[in-house]
């Protein structure tokens, strides 16, 4: 089988022998489906970078849980824990049997201090993806804008409609 990591890069600004070397380091995790990764408020930093496989994202709200997304092959989670050292923003579940590739903080720092020229280009990647992600949840918010604005305004309607009609 052929691998996300074999067919893509996941970090753009790394160059590739840095890639390989970082991915070299990981620990690998294998799950079967419904299997938790991490939970909402896990302390750790690492970064998940989905191998084969698809994990699905959620955020606990009181007794809800609210679907935040769903990451596939070649995709990564747990960045920004891993940038900013605070707990887990939400929990992330196995979607189908999948194996994850774990990079820790540790490792990274190693590699930082053999060239520390390095840390620039991944923390560059990182930033860049982040970026692309914010882009499509601004995206999104403005369509759920809309389409609010929409309902209100076909609210207003009906109430104005419905206030006209006779008692």
């Amino acid at each position: 089988m052929v691998t996300a990591t074999q067919m893509t890069r996941f970090l753009p600004y790394l160059k590739p022998n840095e890639e390989i070397g970082i991915l070299e380091t990981a620990a690998i995790k294998e799950l079967d489906r419904d299997q938790v990764v991490l939970e909402q408020s896990e302390k750790l930093q690492a970064i998940f970078l989905i191998e084969h496989g698809a994990v699905r994202v959620e955020r606990s709200e009181g007794d809800q849980i609210v679907p935040l997304a769903r990451l596939e092959a070649g995709e990564f989670f747990g960045e920004m824990s891993f940038i900013d050292g605070a707990p887990t923003s939400a929990r992330v579940v196995a979607d189908a049997p999948t194996r994850l590739l774990i990079v820790e903080a540790s490792k990274v720092n190693e590699l930082i201090s053999k060239d520390p020229s390095f840390a620039g280009r991944l923390y560059r990647s990182i930033a860049s993806i982040l970026a692309v992600r914010l882009r499509l949840t601004s995206m999104q918010l403005d369509t759920l804008a809309e389409e609010i604005d929409s309902y209100s305004q076909a609210r207003a309607e009906i109430e104005a409609a419905a206030a006209r009609l006779p008692d």
